[in-house]
């Protein structure tokens, strides 16, 4: 089943030093800028209390920088109660965890795996659109980002979500040193200008999609 994954901005409340806590509200629900609507009251956590871990930016392949000791749904507005580790235990999920308390992120990006949903038409800006309104979905991951992700860049580049399982290796042949001017090399500076697109290209992507240019 296809996830859909939309990014909430979330009141992060007092912060519990000693347990590293802080229970996180999503804002009211509201219509986004895909026209989309997620129904509060629809929420299955099940599954996902059974390992409830809060990666960073849908890097399902590095360790998780949280994990999620509550969720529940309270007044119409999803909330839970996530958990930092210590610098000595990981020094950039403490990083994450200060950058939440200053105010400096206050984005989460919810993943989901819609149940029941229905076409619906919005107002929004002055302009009607046309969208989906999700009334039971099963929450599978919540990740803490800055802007939300486009995954067709992330997976362009080789980046987020899930990794596939590698192919069986084949066998090593050394391949001739290739040297500046010989048939088939890449120059340096070619290759680092080619990096340098390519990483334009994903901010660029992320920041289109946040700004509601892309879908």
């Amino acid at each position: 089943m296809k996830l859909v994954h939309k990014v909430m901005d979330f009141e992060v409340g007092q912060a519990d030093e000693a347990a590293r806590t802080f229970w996180a509200v999503a804002s009211s629900p509201t219509v986004d800028r895909q026209g989309d609507l997620i129904e509060p009251a629809g929420w299955d956590f099940a599954n996902f209390l059974k390992n409830p871990v809060i990666p960073w930016s849908h890097d399902y392949a590095s360790p998780p920088v949280a994990r999620a000791l509550a969720v529940k749904v309270e007044n119409g507005r999803l909330l839970f109660k996530a958990q930092f580790p210590t610098a000595e235990e990981y020094a950039f999920a403490d990083t994450i965890y200060r950058l939440y308390k200053g105010g400096y992120l206050r984005a989460f990006s919810v993943g989901f795996a819609p149940l029941e949903s229905e076409a619906a038409t919005h107002k929004l800006g002055g302009r009607t659109i046309s969208g989906t309104r999700y009334t039971r979905q099963e929450l599978y991951e919540i990740s803490c980002v800055t802007l939300p992700a486009n995954p067709e860049a992330l997976v362009a580049l080789g980046l987020g979500g899930p990794r596939p399982n590698p192919s069986p290796a084949a066998p090593f042949t050394p391949s001739p040193a290739r040297t500046p001017g010989a048939p088939g090399a890449v120059h340096p500076l070619a290759a680092r200008a080619l990096a340098q697109a390519a990483l334009g290209e994903l901010i660029a992507a992320r920041l289109r999609y946040h700004l509601g240019l892309l879908n």
